[in-house]
């Protein structure tokens, strides 16, 4: 008996790290203004295969099927998609609407380290607004996040779907095979240059067309932008970045930015302005978006402007987990309450729901098992308080109390006891 290749149960305490995570994630997300929103895991076959949603890659590892009432329906493939749908289904919703929503997501790809095919995203969105302040305050916030985590050196590489059409066409390719090139392109990490070569002449791009292409995805930094003012007539997408960078640090928001005409990401719905967050050498991407204006028009018939970013909290959670930068427990539980003997199992209980009223997290033992044994099971799961009942401690209304990481007792009354935690 095993679990499903590529999904994984996740015990207590790896649970107590997401959660620590999850939870720093969402304070900072409202504090943006970003308020949660859930959809079903289940979405129709329509909704998940429109045009200008995923692109055939993303369907290709889309898992569906047929309901008992003979729908096609399938598993989400990201956030993004449902949002719009979300957007269509709720006209009247308040413009901008600002959105977090943190749930599973599931593709049937290639299992790798920190790859699975269910797995947890993490998404900021803000839907309503044609402003590159909205994607400025997107990028803020990620660094936010990051920086609330513990994470530092943050590099923001941007690029603009809008810059990358205007030089594909610049280079010969033809209007109907520019979204094919955005996805040859977004393949240069994993099959590099000459893999990139190869299918973009498969794909009917020429040798020519293809070499230009590359030269351009290979140019860094400031000198992208001055090359790419130099050749191509719609300076749109360029501005677009001057704006965003002028915004972020206007907002005092300063890590390194880098252009790389490389970043197209393989999403087909991305419209303008992309972005990917890479923090400290050796992780790799952390969070990565853009723009999608014409997403949501796909379901309503209605264009309205939209962006947002999703994080890789499964990378980000092997990162914080290997460098230990959030404290790892073993329990949620504060306070374990010990009894020498079966004699004092009343008061024991009576201990435990006083400081369960108080909203302190107490534990105690089940099993009847020796003084020894609830001691071993407490320092096992690495709770910091055990509250020790004995008879003759109670003939003074008293009890002991145990600091587990330094091992020292002292004696308080139980009228005191809430005020100890």
């Amino acid at each position: 008996m095993k679990t499903i290749k590529g999904t994984r149960d996740f015990l207590p305490e790896e649970m107590i790290l997401r959660q620590q995570v999850l939870e720093k994630m969402k304070s900072v997300f409202e504090i943006f203004g970003f308020q949660p929103l859930e959809t079903p895991a289940l979405e129709s076959w329509e909704v998940l295969s429109a045009k200008g949603g995923g692109g055939p890659e993303i369907l290709k590892e889309t898992y569906n099927f047929e309901d008992f009432g003979g729908r096609r329906v399938g598993l989400r493939f990201d956030l993004t998609v449902p949002l719009a749908r979300v957007m269509a289904l709720n006209p009247n919703l308040n413009l901008p609407f600002k959105r977090y929503q943190i749930q599973n997501v599931w593709r049937y790809a290639d299992i790798a380290k920190d790859r699975f095919r269910e797995f947890l995203q993490a998404d900021i969105d803000t839907i309503g607004s044609d402003s590159m302040l909205a994607d400025a305050e997107i990028i803020a916030c990620v660094i936010s996040v990051l920086t609330e985590l513990g994470f530092k050196d943050f590099t923001v590489r941007l690029n603009n779907r809008k810059i990358l059409s205007a030089l594909a066409k610049y280079a010969g390719v033809s209007e109907e095979k520019i979204i094919e090139t955005f996805r040859i392109i977004d393949k240069l990490i994993k099959i590099g240059e000459k893999g990139v070569e190869k299918e973009l002449i498969e794909k009917g791009i020429s040798k020519e067309a293809s070499k230009k292409i590359l030269e351009f995805i290979k140019i860094k930094g400031e000198p992208v932008l001055e090359k790419a003012e130099k050749l191509i007539k719609d300076k749109e997408g360029i501005e677009e970045l001057k704006q965003i960078i002028s915004y972020l640090k206007q907002m005092k928001v300063e890590p390194k930015f880098e252009i790389d005409l490389s970043l197209a990401r393989g999403l087909d719905y991305y419209t303008g302005p992309i972005f990917e967050v890479f923090a400290e050498e050796g992780i790799g991407s952390i969070a990565g978006g853009g723009r999608y204006d014409k997403m949501i028009g796909l379901f309503s018939g209605k264009d309205i402007p939209a962006t947002g970013i999703s994080f890789g909290i499964e990378r980000l959670i092997e990162v914080i987990k290997e460098r230990k930068m959030i404290e790892v427990k073993k329990s949620s539980v504060k306070v374990f309450v010990v009894a020498v003997n079966e004699k004092v199992r009343d008061k024991v209980l009576e201990i435990v729901q006083l400081l369960r009223n108080n909203s302190v997290s107490t534990d105690f033992d089940l099993r009847s098992r020796s003084l020894s044994k609830q001691l071993d099971y407490a320092n096992s799961l690495m709770i910091p308080n055990v509250i020790i009942v004995g008879e003759k401690e109670l003939k003074n209304n008293s009890v002991k109390l145990k600091k587990m990481d330094t091992g020292k007792e002292i004696s308080v009354k139980i009228e005191d006891i809430v005020k100890s935690f």
